[in-house]
């Protein structure tokens, strides 16, 4: 019983990092619209499809259980706070942890 509320945590958490890419990405969008004839324009659009790429993959793949392991939710926690925000580092280190948690319960 246990094993299912940490899974439903891990769940939880890896949502609510895809769902929370949407700040970014929104912020990404704002920058490319208003540099849209400087050279960083191609950065800010890299950014933002990088960052929607990534919200999209976390959401279509929430429920997958490739994310109880803990060497994948190490991948993904190294890939966000190295391309991405804080905002969405966050939401997977509570996720890590509800991991970490399952994985002692087996």
């Amino acid at each position: 019983m246990k094993k299912q509320k940490y899974r439903n945590r891990i769940t939880f958490w890896l949502r609510v990092s895809g769902w929370l890419c949407l700040l970014p990405a929104s912020v990404w969008l704002w920058l490319y619209r208003m540099a849209s004839w400087s050279s960083y324009s191609s950065f800010f659009l890299i950014e933002l499809i990088v960052t929607v790429t990534f919200a999209v993959f976390i959401l279509t793949t929430a429920t997958s259980k490739g994310w109880l392991k803990r060497k994948n939710l190490v991948s993904l926690l190294t890939f966000a706070i190295l391309f991405l925000s804080i905002i969405v580092f966050i939401p997977l280190v509570f996720s890590y942890n509800a991991c970490s948690k399952f994985n002692k319960e087996q």
